[in-house]
């Protein structure tokens, strides 16, 4: 089975990482990706870019640099579509509460506080508070976030992205870290790395694939999770490719 991973909660058809996103993808994904990240007053929001929130809202300066009641004031959603004036950027808790089960959450790890294992804390109690500890993988490309995250409850199933790393040093990283997800990239997105994980119990997660005939090919590769801003298109797809099977297995 390949897992349908809405990225940003499905980015191509909302204002990705909103509520009115997620709402689009749970339509149609197994797995929901997004991304956490502290305001100054340590609120935990979602949102993907770190540097600053002009691309997605009519604020400005780094998110973890703005309180939340101003993080709140703003429109999320305009800048995608005018029919999503007024989209505000949500919470952890918010999006917890809106994914229902079965589906699985892919929560990636935007902050890294180099002095204080609070940000990790906070999201690993999150998980627990919703008692959402096996449908959630948590998600980050810093090493440290994961090792705190193992530290402080080793039953939280971590995942490690790829990045700008190379195959070799990935993999090694992947074996270093105990962890059972890799979440590659297109260096990596050939059978004998992907075996390789395999081998070692690792699930290999795919960043990204938004087009259907890319879709067919990494699904041919053998790998067990897509991301996908467009994940209706994926679920299009994965369908025809399950009674396919159906139709042809005693063939």
């Amino acid at each position: 089975m390949v897992l349908n991973i809405a990225h940003r909660g499905g980015a191509g058809l909302a204002p990705e990482n909103t509520i009115s996103c997620v709402n689009e993808g749970i339509k149609y994904a197994d797995m929901i990706e997004f991304d956490v990240q502290p305001s100054c007053d340590h609120h935990l929001m979602i949102f993907h870019d770190r540097q600053g929130i002009e691309r997605t809202t009519n604020g400005q300066g780094p998110l973890f640099e703005s309180s939340f009641q101003y993080l709140r004031s703003l429109d999320a959603g305009s800048w995608f579509d005018p029919r999503f004036q007024g989209e505000q950027i949500p919470t952890l808790a918010e999006m917890l509460v809106l994914i229902p089960s079965p589906l699985q959450f892919n929560i990636e790890l935007k902050f890294y506080d180099k002095h204080s294992d609070w940000f990790e804390k906070s999201v690993v109690s999150m998980i627990h508070k919703h008692h959402i500890e096996k449908r959630a993988i948590i998600m980050a490309r810093h090493i440290e976030n994961i090792q705190r995250i193992q530290s402080i409850d080793s039953s939280v199933e971590c995942g490690l992205l790829q990045k700008d790393r190379s195959n070799e040093e990935y993999f090694d990283l992947l074996l270093h870290l105990e962890v059972n997800t890799a979440q590659i990239r297109q260096r990596a997105l050939n059978p004998s790395f992907i075996q390789q994980c395999h081998d070692h119990d690792i699930r290999v997660f795919y960043f990204f694939a938004d087009e259907i005939p890319e879709m067919k090919h990494v699904v041919a590769l053998g790998v067990d999770g897509i991301l996908t801003n467009f994940p209706d298109r994926l679920n299009q797809l994965l369908s025809k490719e399950k009674w396919f099977k159906v139709l042809t297995k005693d063939f």
